[in-house]
């Protein structure tokens, strides 16, 4: 059975839910209005409208939406250049949004043809919008002058609605219309409700952002990672009324897959640790979603699918900014944001981490044989609980693991508060309980920001039987500066089995200072960020310290800095005995943690200077090149990247990467070079299909060389208008040699749209 009675029963798992369930009744509505700084009224459209770019329809033009002020160029700061008219309708199936957008003198960039394929390397406009008003059910739709169309949703990386558009070229622009049928969206209720709206604009040959409602805090990104859904709570009110039929609970869907592999190294896949191992081939499995409610969904799996053939086609493609995948397997995608609760505001540990901690990091579970989920929101609530089991046919290790999280949030994110957790039993590793609970409040008008965070592990998995983690800091955000100051204590070993810490044995200070400057003299806009931290162990000794600066630097030419400037680190190791009490020969070394012994400590510096240089950034056709020189552990090192990609005749795609490592080791000056050469090739056959070919090579001994060999991966996808989809791929990205192994795999798709 996929559903566990022990999901709902343990006591560790529920008492969290009630206590924050109850503090819910106390300080918290279930339907708290949204305030927004601007709110305008959604017209109702009086039947519907046609996939008509040329907006001929009169009926149209009740929808233009207000200007709320200018459109501002949120890149450069100031007011957008080029105008942008939005129309905004509904009815009781769809939402209807069209744009006439207004580009003189500036090149059209639409090279892209294969949806969800090379988001932000073409010009496209775009709608935000937030059901619940919270953030937590918010989806962006963007559609390019070549009418190729993107989606994304905060609580699913796989969403991929069915919806239309179309786009045509004006003599002073290009217009767009999008349908997006409200079946496709979370909508918490029938009757009168206020949703938050955002209507955005990229420029590609400026490499420029444009948005309708504009605050000083709303954050721009690189081309590919912007819109971004923090932004969510600076978003307009929209007042619309929505039919009963449009909030009844979505269609049930399900995904089964048919799967098989051929040749010398069929039965070899990729692990959690990116070693590839032998494990028998599944040639068959189910992923399903029940709506319990109209934004509360049973997640099932059954036999899924380990083979990684999705992440491999987005992984070869030949683009500059891909799109990031945390977590693609249906199961954990769906509602991820929802198991880890916490309010997102973490900053990492170390100047050189690129992860906070997390409970719960699904991405290091390996094979899952079963798992049930409920996960959803209601009002300002969030939340989702989830139980798996597993066997690793590579080890024996069989799991049985439960995760939940809560989260409560005021619309405007002025105050949250949740708590998540994981109960994990393992037949190797032993049982690891883990309960995190937080807490975080902001002042609207002073940007003050309050931030606290405890998380507690017991069981046979931590050494000394129990660890904890505990951050707080405080935190000033104006448009124009932040400063964070706070502290971080993460007892030794503290390690929550299916998660992700950084480093334990810390303690100690850490903080944050960065300023942001608009458009000025030749420069577009910059950032300068600066961090620090300095974190002892028990014994007194520092374990990390690090030290950063780095400068962001975009000129209206095309050319940038893209987070030059010095770090400093260092990290110490401690030798680990081989007998209890402290005693015997050092067996092992470990940066982690040398509790309770602390034997043989070794400090070594982390020290690099980089020059990262970028032309193009924000378009099709970027070239990237980064020097960096410095201590590294160990050895004096040279690093050296360089990569470009073209866009050939708007269908072929080439892209070329070569990387090198210079290092000589400062005891004995002996010297290492590793090199890494790639070159990807994709086309774009239709609006659905594409095969990619990517050949990597790696020579060369040292650290820094864990991949030595060549590979050569083939890919090619297909999706139908039904939702079906098609993969057929040869070797893997992710090898370090090439694999002898041919998939084709075939899913069957039944009820609502992916990831709906």
């Amino acid at each position: 059975m996929l559903v566990s009675c022990r999901l709902v029963s343990r006591a560790a798992v529920a008492a969290p839910l009630v206590v924050a369930l109850l503090v819910n009744a106390v300080l918290g509505r279930v339907d708290a209005a949204v305030t927004a700084s601007y709110a305008f009224v959604v017209a109702r459209a009086p039947h519907p409208l046609p996939l008509d770019p040329s907006l001929s329809d009169p009926a149209w033009d009740t929808g233009l939406v207000p200007s709320n002020g200018a459109w501002e160029d949120l890149t450069k700061r100031i007011p957008a250049a080029e105008s942008t008219e939005v129309y905004v309708l509904y009815d009781d199936r769809n939402l209807y949004v069209a744009f006439r957008v207004e580009q003189r003198g500036i090149p059209i960039t639409a090279t892209q043809s294969t949806e969800d394929i090379g988001f932000g390397t073409d010009d496209f406009v775009g709608i935000g919008v937030d059901t619940s008003g919270a953030g937590s059910d918010s989806y962006y739709f963007e559609v390019t002058p070549a009418a190729t169309q993107y989606e994304q949703a905060n609580e699913n990386i796989r969403y991929q609605p069915r919806w239309q558009s179309v786009a045509t070229r004006t003599p002073n622009g290009w217009n767009a219309v999008m349908i997006v049928p409200l079946r496709d969206l979370r909508i918490p209720r029938a009757g009168e409700q206020i949703w938050r709206i955002q209507f955005v604009r990229s420029i590609a040959t400026l490499g420029e952002h444009y948005v309708w409602d504009y605050n000083g805090l709303m954050e721009d990104g690189p081309a590919g990672q912007w819109p971004v859904f923090t932004d969510g709570r600076f978003w307009a009110g929209a007042s619309v009324t929505v039919a009963a039929g449009a909030a009844s609970r979505p269609q049930p869907r399900a995904d089964v897959y048919a799967l098989d592999s051929f040749g010398r190294d069929r039965d070899l896949f990729e692990q959690p640790d990116q070693s590839f191992q032998p494990e028998g081939v599944r040639y068959y499995g189910l992923d399903a979603s029940v709506p319990l409610t109209p934004t509360i969904n049973f997640v099932g799996t059954l036999n899924p699918d380990f083979s990684n053939v999705e992440v491999d086609q987005e992984t070869i493609s030949p683009q500059e900014f891909r799109r990031e995948l945390t977590e693609y397997r249906p199961f954990f995608s769906q509602g991820a944001v929802f198991i880890n609760a916490d309010s997102g505001e973490r900053a990492p540990i170390g100047a050189d981490s690129a992860s906070p901690d997390v409970v719960f990091y699904s991405p290091s579970i390996g094979t899952v044989d079963d798992g049930a989920k409920v996960e959803g929101t209601f009002g300002d609530q969030s939340f989702g609980i989830l139980n798996f089991h597993g066997y690793d046919e590579t080890t024996g290790n069989t799991v049985d693991d439960s995760a939940f999280g809560y989260e409560h949030a005021l619309q405007d994110n002025s105050f949250l508060y949740w708590t998540d957790g994981v109960l994990a039993h393992h037949s190797i590793a032993g049982d690891d309980s883990t309960v995190e609970s937080g807490v975080e409040a902001r002042n609207l008008k002073s940007g003050l920001i309050g931030f606290a965070d405890y998380s507690f592990e017991d069981g046979s998995w931590v050494p000394q039987g129990d660890a904890s983690l505990f951050q707080t800091f405080a935190d000033v955000h104006k448009p124009n500066y932040e400063v964070n100051v706070g502290y971080l204590d993460v007892a030794p070993n503290y390690d929550p089995i299916d998660g992700y810490t950084a480093n334990s044995d810390i303690r100690g200070p850490q903080s944050i200072v960065d300023f942001t400057g608009g458009s000025s003299a030749g420069i577009k806009g910059w950032t300068a960020f600066f961090d620090a931290d300095r974190f002892e162990d028990e014994s007194g000794t520092v374990h990390e310290a690090d030290t950063g600066a780095y400068l962001n630097l975009t000129l209206d030419d095309g050319l940038s800095l893209d987070g030059a400037g010095p770090t400093t680190g260092e990290l110490r190791s401690y030798g680990i005995p081989s007998g209890p009490d402290c005693t015997g020969k050092i067996v092992t070394t470990s940066f982690y943690s040398g509790f309770p012994c602390y034997r043989d400590g070794v400090t070594e510096a982390f020290d690099l200077m980089s020059v990262p240089i970028g032309y193009g950034d924000a378009t099709a056709n970027p070239v990237d090149a980064d020097y960096a020189w410095g201590t590294f552990g160990t050895n004096d090192v040279h690093l050296f990247t360089l990569s470009m990609t073209r866009i050939i005749a708007n269908r072929l795609t080439f892209g070329v990467n070569y990387d090198g490592t210079y290092e000589h080791a400062l005891d004995d000056g002996l010297l290492d070079s590793q090199w890494l050469r790639r070159v990807s090739l994709g086309y774009d056959l239709t609006t659905e299909s594409t095969v990619t070919l990517a050949f990597r090579s790696v020579n060369g001994y040292g650290g820094f060389a864990t991949t030595v060999g060549s590979d050569l991966a083939v890919a090619y996808q297909r999706r139908f208008s039904n939702g079906d989809q098609l993969y057929v791929n040869y070797g893997s990205p992710a090898s370090a040699t090439t694999l002898d192994r041919l998939i084709v795999k075939f899913v069957f798709h039944a009820g609502g749209d992916v990831g709906t």
